[in-house]
């Protein structure tokens, strides 16, 4: 039995759905899922929703998700347990050598790295404010993502952990989430070093005693008062001058035992316990607030293309195919090389011969954002409405063609469509000629015809490559003029 749909989980799900159909480079058909969405009504993000939890695939991933979530709740206890043992060990090391305590080895063993650690998140939060969560929480959190990996063995667990990765990057959701693991793993070794300590001066006689170099007696003693001022405030007894000038290594008879144990037990409350339980429900506080604030980027490829699907019925889709120009029109050759590419990069492929596991193509210093793949209409369809959906003005449109096909007159008008709906350049990359070469077709020839057909179309640039090959001059070329040079071989 699953857990309920909540906000959250009904987002994962359609992030994890956006992740499939972007590594597909298409939609996943499922008209009963759209239809249910287009009926539910409500604004594009909830109709995404709707049909994500409707779908098959929908369903498969949230099986999964509950399975994660089963083994991350017991990895979480676990990580608990180690932090709380960790506090018990601690205190078992401070206590369990000799019968003569040094105070300052003692709350440095017990509180030193803890506060350090809490400068250190205070800064990092300060400084970095899209960062942070501490190191604790983000190291627990990075283990429980690669245990929850290993054991859940569904082929859907990796793509829900990794779009609960990428939700966690939104809105400083992560961050506080990270950060109150962080705040409640200390809280937790805090207790069981109070814990660990209190036990072992119930049943044992200790001796405080102190020496420094540096610090000279009267700074030792404002040192002293100021870490049992909160305790002195609340009327617990701290150790005064003349205990702490007593208690001094060499003394003849270190006094002031019960003085000495309240100070360190109320140190590791007041600098350990209270700071971290009040920065843990701060943080849970922050992270719901981010949780009720989070939204799904409906800008995204692999959500924009669904704009026309999960439209209102009556909805116009807007022109697919327009009218190519005359093919007798003769079309201006004035286009040069352009200039280098500053801004995304959209990827989509026009009938290309490459499986699904070998989409998005990969080139070697840039990253693109893949629209999808256009082999049919619908799929045609929906890059167009990608297009449509997205304000920006900066970058280029690649639209991935095969040389391995003739250009008729179905490509043509898409490549037209394209230009007409992108508000930025369009490029045509012309690939997989190993293909063409492997049946025995010249190339050459053939890239021609698609230049010709770019012409016509309006596009802005065309290129040959081939995207598999890191040395081919065109892919160095389009490697350059994206931003990022490819290294030499």
């Amino acid at each position: 039995m699953t857990a309920p749909q909540t906000p959250f989980r009904q987002r994962l799900l359609a992030e994890a759905v956006r992740m499939e159909e972007d590594r597909l480079g298409r939609l996943i058909e499922d008209p009963a899922a759209e239809a249910r969405a287009r009926e539910g009504g409500g604004d594009f993000e909830q109709r995404i929703l709707r049909r994500a939890v409707a779908m098959d695939l929908g369903r498969r991933l949230a099986t999964s998700l509950e399975n994660i979530r089963q083994v991350r709740s017991w990895l979480l206890v676990l990580v608990s347990v180690l932090a709380f043992l960790a506090g018990v060990g601690a205190a078992v090391g401070v206590f369990s050598q000799e019968s003569q305590i040094n105070i300052l080895w003692a709350l440095s063993a017990l509180l030193g790295l803890q506060l350090l650690m809490l400068l250190l998140w205070l800064v990092l939060i300060l400084y970095r404010p899209r960062g942070g969560g501490g190191l604790l929480g983000r190291a627990a959190m990075g283990i429980v993502h690669r245990l929850g990996r290993r054991l859940c063995r569904q082929p859907e667990a990796g793509v829900v952990l990794a779009a609960g990765v990428g939700l966690l990057r939104r809105d400083g959701l992560g961050k506080w989430i990270a950060s109150s693991l962080t705040h409640g793993l200390w809280f937790l070794f805090s207790l069981g070093a109070l814990l660990g300590s209190m036990f072992a001066l119930s049943v044992r006689q200790y001796d405080f005693v102190w020496g420094t170099t540096l610090l000279t007696e009267g700074s030792f003693v404002a040192l002293v008062a100021m870490l049992g001022a909160p305790a002195q405030g609340l009327g617990w007894p701290v150790p005064d001058p003349a205990v702490v000038m007593a208690s001094r290594i060499g003394e003849a008879s270190p006094a002031g035992r019960e003085l000495w144990s309240a100070l360190l037990l109320s140190a590791l409350v007041f600098y350990g316990l209270v700071p971290r339980l009040l920065l843990t429900g701060l943080s849970v506080v922050l992270a719901r607030r981010a949780l009720r604030r989070l939204r799904l980027d409906t800008s995204l490829p692999g959500y924009a293309r669904l704009s026309d699907r999960l439209g209102a019925p009556a909805r116009s889709i807007g022109v697919l195919d327009p009218q190519p120009p005359d093919p007798g029109t003769v079309v201006p050759a004035a286009r040069g090389r352009p200039g280098p590419v500053r801004g995304p990069v959209r990827l989509i492929g026009l009938e290309l011969q490459r499986t699904d596991e070998d989409w998005p193509p990969r080139l070697a210093g840039v990253d693109w954002i893949p629209v999808g793949r256009a082999d049919d209409r619908a799929q045609r369809r929906d890059v167009l409405a990608a297009l449509r959906s997205w304000p920006d003005t900066e970058g280029v449109v690649l639209v991935l063609c095969s040389l391995a096909r003739t250009p008729d007159r179905g490509a043509e008008r898409f490549l037209a469509a394209v230009c007409e709906q992108s508000p930025v350049p369009v490029w045509a990359v012309l690939d997989e000629a190993r293909l063409l070469r492997s049946r025995g077709i010249d190339p050459a020839a053939r890239a021609r015809q698609w230049q010709a057909a770019a012409g016509r179309a309006g596009l802005d640039y065309v290129l040959e490559a081939e995207l598999d090959d890191p040395r081919h001059p065109g892919t160095r070329e389009l490697a350059n003029l994206l931003g990022q040079g490819v290294a030499p071989a």
